[in-house]
């Protein structure tokens, strides 16, 4: 059985090997068709590039299902599947020698999405905003318990903005000049986008005295002030999320929760990384009867078809689920949760009451 197994395992994972390379190659290719006319190649090379580890990601489960279809159909189509079965093997052997194969897969992405997309992600904004838009002075990190932003002579210090309502809650704003010294700041309790310009809330001011360097205050109840931002470029914050680690996404939440903002669409986000990371398992599980449903002939053709739609399908209701959740139509734990489970359970009632299992 020792044999048997090694020999299962080592063709599973030269089929999810070319399944990985075959699938985020495509989407490689993909990607860079997709955007040729936008950006000079170099700089959508280097873009598309960025994304490689996203790709990886997102390939993953058809991967995983490509690979158990390709395996077990190629040993049916031979009769090694037949010989497996005729000296005992059964099924839920088979599938215990590929489903934690599948699973080091699940954690292999899960500690991709966790420590590498982040860093990718954040390397990929800055060459954005400053090569290709020529943003030389951006900066932007949510990571902290405030969200610091920068632009030309202002740097901002947002504690959370609400997309919804286009308005930052706590701000900061330093005032730097040319040499980079502080000229004064302004803190305003909300920032409320009004008539295409910015109206600050309860705003504290702090000014140098131009002689003697010392600061004075005042407070007014209201101050429009010129920002060349506008609402669209701080939903930047919202993009920004995506390479928070999932430890740095949770306090993210909790702090839009303190702020009294609707933290739905974070929630989801949070709850999707697992789930995301999970459907690699849920895939193979679901490829495995159909593969070994018909093994006294070899129907690869129509084995992947059938895979490939119930995979459509599952994928539409993921999507569904995820936009749910969001808009608060149901949870966001169950908008991100339900098609995996219902998913999954269908891949055990099938592997249940398989002939040989």
């Amino acid at each position: 059985m020792q044999i048997l197994a090694r020999y299962l395992a080592e063709s599973f994972v030269k089929n999810l090997l070319l399944a990985l390379t075959g699938l985020c190659g495509l989407f490689f290719f993909q990607s860079l068709i997709s955007q040729v006319n936008e950006y000079p190649f170099s700089q959508l090379l280097i873009l598309t590039l960025y994304d490689l580890p996203q790709m990886l990601v997102m390939v993953a489960p058809p991967a995983a299902m490509t690979a158990t279809v390709l395996t077990l159909s190629s040993f049916a189509k031979t009769s090694e599947l037949v010989a497996m079965f005729s000296i005992g093997v059964s099924v839920k052997q088979i599938a215990s020698i590929i489903l934690p194969l599948v699973l080091v897969l699940s954690c292999f992405s899960l500690a991709v999405q966790d420590r590498v997309l982040p860093s990718f992600f954040e390397k990929k904004t800055l060459f954005y905003m400053r090569e290709i838009k020529q943003r030389q002075d951006f900066y932007l990190d949510v990571a902290k318990e405030k969200i610091w932003y920068r632009s030309d002579s202002l740097i901002y210090n947002i504690r959370t903005f609400d997309p919804k309502l286009k308005k930052i809650i706590g701000l900061d704003i330093y005032e730097l000049t040319p040499e980079f010294t502080l000229a004064g700041v302004l803190h305003a309790k909300e920032a409320v986008y009004q008539d295409s310009s910015w109206v600050l809330k309860e705003v504290k001011r702090t000014r140098f005295d131009p002689k003697t360097g010392y600061p004075y205050n005042e407070e007014v109840a209201e101050q429009p002030i010129a920002l060349n931002e506008k609402p669209e470029d701080f939903q930047m914050i919202e993009r920004e999320v995506d390479r928070l680690r999932i430890k740095q996404l949770i306090k993210f939440i909790d702090l839009n929760r303190r702020s009294g903002i609707d933290s739905k669409g974070y929630e989801v986000k949070l709850h999707s990384r697992f789930s995301l990371a999970i459907i690699p398992l849920v895939l193979a599980m679901v490829a495995i009867p159909f593969s070994v449903g018909h093994h006294r002939q070899g129907r690869l053709a129509k084995d992947m078809g059938i895979v490939f739609a119930i995979t459509f399908v599952y994928w539409m209701s993921f999507s569904v689920g995820l936009s749910l959740g969001k808009n608060g139509s149901i949870p966001p734990f169950v908008g991100a949760w339900s098609p995996t489970v219902l998913f999954g359970l269908f891949a055990l009632f099938k592997l249940r009451f398989l002939r040989n299992a």
